[in-house]
């Protein structure tokens, strides 16, 4: 089935045209790469997707469906998540107050639920062999372990869809193996 079709996409900038009638079908459980020079337009039409930046024309369907995404808000609600290339988390705190940021668990009283969330991402992490401590804070990890994060974020929010933006840029060689590890394992788990 279909995941992702992007129809006619034009994104207009002043009088610079960074997108012009983009065409994209995405699989369910496929890999996609989009390649090309700096300033093709790559990241813009992934922001566009998800909901960063809004197109000037054009049409997005989500698993068949045609749905309108107008803020990164939009796009989690139907399943899509982002990891930027310059990463979105806040050094000081620990990995899970990063993940669960905007989407604080409470129970009754209003009462934070950190152990519940704890256990969520500390089960995504084996899940996805992502090797993530919970408690850790981000100002420790490598850049590549702050990927992981970013990735357990949008895992956490139940994404279908994963967006990566220059996702091999920041990491070493190592790394990038270990990256395409835990891409395949995300693929084969739908």
């Amino acid at each position: 089935m279909r995941a992702v079709r992007l129809q006619k996409i034009t994104k207009r900038f002043g009088q610079v045209v960074a997108n012009d009638a983009v065409d994209i079908d995405i699989e369910e459980q496929t890999i996609h790469a989009i390649i090309g020079e700096n300033g093709a337009g790559k990241t813009t039409i992934m922001e566009i997707l998800y909901g960063f930046y809004t197109a000037n024309s054009g049409e997005i369907e989500l698993f068949g469906e045609k749905v309108n995404i107008s803020n990164p808000h939009d796009a989690i609600h139907n399943g899509i998540g982002m990891v930027h290339q310059h990463f979105m988390l806040i050094p000081p705190m620990t990995v899970t107050e990063n993940i669960i940021l905007g989407i604080e668990p409470t129970g009754s009283g209003g009462v934070l639920q950190i152990a519940e969330a704890e256990e969520k991402i500390r089960q995504l992490s084996e899940e996805y062999a992502l090797q993530i401590d919970p408690h850790v804070k981000v100002e420790t990890l490598s850049v590549g372990l702050e990927q992981r994060v970013e990735i357990l974020k949008a895992l956490y929010r139940d994404v279908k869809i994963l967006i990566l933006d220059e996702p091999t840029a920041v990491l070493t060689p190592l790394e990038v193996k270990e990256f395409f590890q835990i891409l395949r394992r995300l693929k084969e788990q739908g």
